[in-house]
């Protein structure tokens, strides 16, 4: 009897224990109910070839397809929407309808669709890829090949001859209406290049080349912002031959901006001013400055009352300048408010301005953000006649190298102020740097100012190491303000020469070729000397280290 009962308890508890490991896995089951698929991702990088897109996701066995979606502007708005069954896919003309554009960033997402829509994963963004760029034999543009109104095209010549230029909108992603289009000439078909003209400034274009109709090749050219233009600017850019200023300017009205371009030589023809002109580099084609060439110097006409002479980014020279020409070489009476290089080029000069001759009073004398070498003895400015005077002088932001003499004057002025320059090899060995000439009329009154400058030796032209000079000649009551200014160590004042007080502010211990990468014969004052003190805040800001 008692095993009947132990055998029925025992199968009560195995009872027992069947319904709790039923109800147990019951509750599993809800645990682990059924979830949304896994958002797709890369099993490799986007990439392209050509003009399609490689897509290679990571095969979800779940998964019963894939919607992919492409869009440009970072799916604002969707180019394309794609229904796959494959996880490696391949985006091109067959799969959407047209072929995608070259050279154009796309990004991509991805769907994975179950069986049962409820159960698809979120959208992921799988990245951005961009297409290849167009096989062309066009030139891709520099900055130098595109002006506010013109556009240099050019390729190398490879297949059939490029016969046809068209020019379209930013927006026309697939060159369907052009804005303008050009038939090539022999000469130009020749030389694989074309100017288009007509572009409007601050604009984006697409270029593209043609080869009777058939696509080639095409470029992005962004238009600068527009040249300075109105009624008082006369534009002496786009013509082939030399300019003889001296036949244009007396026609130019008075404060006339007179644009030159860049890489062209404009004679200046021995014009005498009588009224304000502005000289300014118009765009150009090439990196090279204007040239204004002063075989026949600049003069003034008698009795003239101007108010300004300008010059901006234009290089001024004369062949053979160097024993006995000069940018300007005055020899009459007037007044001139004021004569101003600003971002020049001035070289091989006897002179850059000397007045000889009249009475007369410029004003001001200004030299800003310019590169001066190889001037002769009538140097940086000479007021050779003491009826003549120049008030007020500034050259800021200069690197001046090889120059026989500096400043002269016959008479009083109100101030020098030499700031931010780089000065080597001036003036000539035992000559003044400041020389105001005439007794009782020789001093600069409100004193003249150094600051901030660089100053190397003398310059010594039968190359030997005799590099004194002489600090200045007259100016008994005239006061020198010297703040943080360098010499090199071969700087000195010759014996028995004029001492300029208190310069230099500073001695650099080493030489001129020490602190500098090539000062002689490349014209390069940037710092080969890493430790000098005064590498961040004096000489010219162009050769600064910051």
């Amino acid at each position: 009897m008692r095993n009947k009962i132990v055998n029925i308890s025992s199968v009560l508890v195995i009872l027992f224990i069947g319904i709790f490991i039923f109800n147990a896995c019951d509750k599993d089951e809800e645990v682990y109910e059924r979830t949304r698929l896994f958002s797709p991702v890369l099993n490799e990088d986007l990439y392209s070839i050509n003009n399609t897109i490689i897509v290679n996701m990571g095969k979800m066995k779940e998964a019963s397809s894939y919607t992919i979606e492409i869009s440009r502007d970072s799916f604002l708005t969707i180019d394309y929407s794609i229904d796959v069954n494959e996880n490696l896919v391949t985006i091109n003309a067959e799969l959407v309808g047209e072929e995608l554009l070259w050279f154009k960033m796309y990004q991509i997402r991805a769907t994975a669709h179950a069986n049962d829509a409820n159960y698809d994963s979120k959208a992921s963004d799988l990245g951005s890829v961009r297409t290849q760029k167009f096989p062309s034999n066009m030139t891709e543009p520099t900055f130098f090949d595109v002006l506010d109104t013109r556009a240099k095209v050019y390729w190398t010549p490879q297949g059939a001859d490029i016969t046809n230029v068209k020019v379209f909108a930013l927006s026309d992603a697939r060159l369907t209406s052009p804005l303008l289009e050009f038939e090539l000439t022999p000469d130009e078909i020749l030389a694989n290049l074309k100017i288009v003209s007509g572009l409007t400034a601050s604009t984006g274009y697409q270029i593209a080349i043609y080869s009777s109709g058939i696509l080639r090749g095409w470029e992005v050219y962004t238009t600068r912002e527009a040249m300075v233009s109105g009624d008082n600017v006369v534009n002496l850019t786009g013509i082939d031959s030399t300019v003889n200023l001296a036949d244009v300017l007396p026609d130019v009205a008075d404060g006339s901006i007179v644009l030159l371009e860049g890489g062209k030589t404009y004679d200046a023809g021995g014009y005498k001013f009588d009224k304000s002109i502005a000289f300014q580099s118009g765009y150009s084609f090439v990196p090279a400055l204007p040239v204004i060439s002063c075989g026949s110097n600049f003069n003034m006409a008698d009795g003239s009352n101007i108010d300004y002479i300008t010059f901006k980014d234009i290089e001024i020279t004369a062949d053979g300048g160097f024993g006995g020409k000069y940018a300007f070489n005055i020899d009459k009476g007037g007044s001139i408010g004021e004569i101003k290089f600003e971002s020049c080029k001035i070289r091989t000069l006897r002179g850059i301005a000397r007045v000889k001759g009249g009475v007369g009073t410029l004003e001001k004398y200004t030299i800003l953000n310019c590169v001066i070498d190889s001037i002769q003895g009538y140097g940086i400015l000479t007021m050779d006649k003491n009826t003549w005077m120049v008030n007020d002088i500034l050259i800021k932001n200069s690197t001046i190298s090889k120059a026989q003499m500096f400043i002269t004057s016959r008479n009083n002025s109100n101030s020098v102020i030499i700031e931010d320059c780089t000065i080597s090899e001036v003036p000539e060995q035992g000559r003044q740097i400041f020389r105001w000439r005439e007794s009782g009329q020789n001093d600069v009154i409100n004193g003249i100012t150094i600051k901030n400058t660089i100053w190397s030796h003398g310059w010594n032209q039968e190359g030997e190491e005799a590099y004194g000079v002489d600090g200045f000649d007259g100016m008994g009551n005239t006061n020198f303000t010297i703040i943080n200014c360098y010499t090199t160590s071969e700087f000195s004042f010759a014996d028995g020469k004029d001492e300029i007080p208190g310069f230099p502010s500073t001695t650099y211990a080493g030489s001129a070729a020490d602190l500098w990468v090539n000062p002689y014969t490349g014209m390069d004052f940037n710092f080969k000397d890493n430790g000098f003190a005064g590498k961040n805040d004096s000489g010219d800001p162009r050769w600064r280290q910051f």
